[in-house]
Parts: structure tokens; C-alpha cells; sequence
């Protein structure tokens, strides 16, 4: 049904229909039953919760880690080699990605 309501838009656009109101009801009640059936189903098989993420890194952590200016980290963020986390209006950074990033240059951390 999707399909043909598709095809028809496309075939003809701006196309009115009429509807009944009890079947426009009926249709979203329909709907409804699917989409928490397919809840119910998937809930039961939905993935363990996740153990918590390592801690995020301030400004001024990642800069001491880095050996870097306040700057250098903003170049850094801006070039897109480092990219910063948004928690509210204040950057953080992964610990992972800054391991990432002195081992590409040859560091280690």
C-alpha cells in the first residue's frame, strides 16, 4: 500500500484525496497496534546496557596530556584532527582519541 500511495504521488503531483474520518482513525489505530507490537517484540531482544564510557577530558586536561596551548587545541579541533565532544557549551575530548593521536606522530602516552 505504501508503494502505490508513492507511485501515485509521483505520477501525480499534488494529487487531493478524500478521506472518512473513521477510516483515517482506523488507519492510525492500525498503525499504532504495529508500532507497539514491534516495541514489545524488540525490547525483549534489545542489547544489554553498555558498560559506561571512559571519562571525558577537559580543555585544560587535554592540553596537559598533549604538552599543547589552550590554541594549538583549538588548531588541532578546527583541522579536524582532534575532534571535541560538546557538553553544553564546553569541549571535551576522549581519552581514546587522544591515545590515537600521539600514537600516530610517534608518541606514546
Amino acid at each position: 500500500m505504501a508503494n502505490d500511495l508513492i507511485t501515485l504521488n509521483e505520477q501525480y503531483p499534488g494529487l487531493t484525496v478524500s478521506v472518512k474520518l473513521e477510516d483515517l482513525l482506523s488507519a492510525g489505530r492500525k498503525l499504532t497496534a504495529e508500532i507497539l507490537d514491534y516495541i514489545a517484540a524488540t525490547r525483549d531482544s534489545a542489547p544489554a546496557a553498555q558498560a559506561p564510557e571512559e571519562d571525558l577530558l577537559t580543555t585544560e586536561e587535554t592540553c596537559q596530556k598533549l604538552g599543547v596551548s589552550v590554541t594549538t587545541l583549538w588548531r588541532l579541533a578546527q583541522s579536524g584532527i582532534l575532534t571535541p565532544i560538546k557538553v553544553g557549551v564546553q569541549n571535551r575530548y576522549r581519552p581514546a582519541d587522544l591515545k590515537e593521536l600521539i600514537e600516530k606522530k610517534g608518541g606514546t602516552l
